[in-house]
């Protein structure tokens, strides 16, 4: 299969799609014979650009109507895309129509042919117990349809899934740094979990279930060399470390000097916590991942990405102690 050389992002101007773009960028001012251009496909072209944090290489933005898939078509064809990456979010009816119109837009165009689905999160398919990730499965069965349609024509195509469990980057909320509000990258600021500012911790379980952290800066690092291996794995699961929530305490503790107060919730406390008529389609979303944590849903398999790319990811030592760590 040839490698990814003109790469479109969905949703590149979002937060996660945005350290996508940063990291296709560097990746390809770097090696410049590796990737020849990328696109970032957005709802509105506000910013004309995303500009690389690391080079003057810029990547256009694009709008496009999610809703017709012979405009999504157009762009990708005047482009020669071969590779097209979600990093769409949405409510579910709106996400899985976007992301369907997104594949048969691609599958459309003769030059494309990978596709990775909006994922960079624990595994949708191994989580059980939130409601939410049911909306990522619809377009996993379309592109294995897809690929099984292919695999015999002379238009071969291949698929994707991007793991990472959960964003290291949340445990920068509340930095005392300088450039503190620099560690969340391009992420809205929210603690998950620890609250390294206010020393709490609002726990699934015992805290004591290995989870799966990778930076959000290392994740378009892990995208980026990706779209350079001949072949795709229909699982790419990356992370910088895998830690318990009490370990992610323990070092928290140390490196800032900050006592941690932890409360520590049994399944039956956070369905008790459960709001019965949300306002909103995120709802109980976060409540309904603690629980997925406390049933050992979000056991990732082998990281295969640490193995097959030169990545060096950030470890959750090393990002506490850039930015928490007491000054010299």
């Amino acid at each position: 299969m040839p490698k990814s050389q003109r790469i479109a992002v969905a949703g590149g101007t979002g937060g996660i799609g945005n350290h996508l773009v940063d990291g296709l960028l560097e990746l390809q001012s770097r090696s410049p014979s590796s990737i020849s251009k990328v696109i970032v496909l957005s709802r509105s072209s506000n910013k004309p650009y995303l500009q690389s944090p690391s080079s003057e290489l810029r990547a256009p933005v694009i709008a496009v109507d999610y809703s017709s898939v012979s405009s999504i078509a157009n762009v990708l064809s005047e482009h020669q895309i071969d590779t097209v990456i979600s990093t769409l979010v949405g409510e579910p009816a709106q996400f899985i129509s976007a992301q369907e119109n997104l594949l048969q837009a691609a599958l459309s165009v003769p030059t494309v042919h990978r596709f990775a689905p909006s994922e960079f999160a624990p595994d949708s398919e191994l989580i059980k117990s939130v409601p939410l990730y049911e909306m990522k499965l619809p377009i996993l069965k379309s592109l294995r349809e897809a690929k099984a349609q292919r695999s015999s024509s002379s238009l071969p195509f291949e698929f994707t899934k991007f793991n990472c469990g959960i964003f290291m980057n949340y445990f920068g909320f509340g930095s005392p740094k300088p450039n503190g509000s620099q560690a969340l990258g391009h992420l809205r600021a929210f603690p998950y979990v620890v609250d390294i500012s206010k020393g709490t911790a609002d726990v699934p379980g015992d805290g004591n279930d290995k989870i799966w952290y990778t930076t959000t800066e290392d994740v378009g690092r892990f995208v980026a060399e990706a779209t350079q291996l001949k072949e795709w794995p229909e699982t790419s699961n990356m992370a910088g470390e895998a830690v318990t929530i009490n370990e992610v305490i323990e070092k928290a503790e140390r490196i800032s000097g900050r006592k941690i107060t932890p409360k520590y919730n049994t399944e039956a406390e956070l369905l008790a916590r459960m709001d019965p008529n949300p306002s909103t389609w995120m709802g109980n979303f976060y409540l309904d991942v603690y629980i997925s944590i406390i049933r050992q849903e979000q056991l990732q398999e082998t990281s295969n990405l640490n193995e097959l790319t030169n990545v060096k990811p950030t470890t959750v030592e090393e990002f506490l102690q850039k930015w928490w760590g007491k000054e010299n």
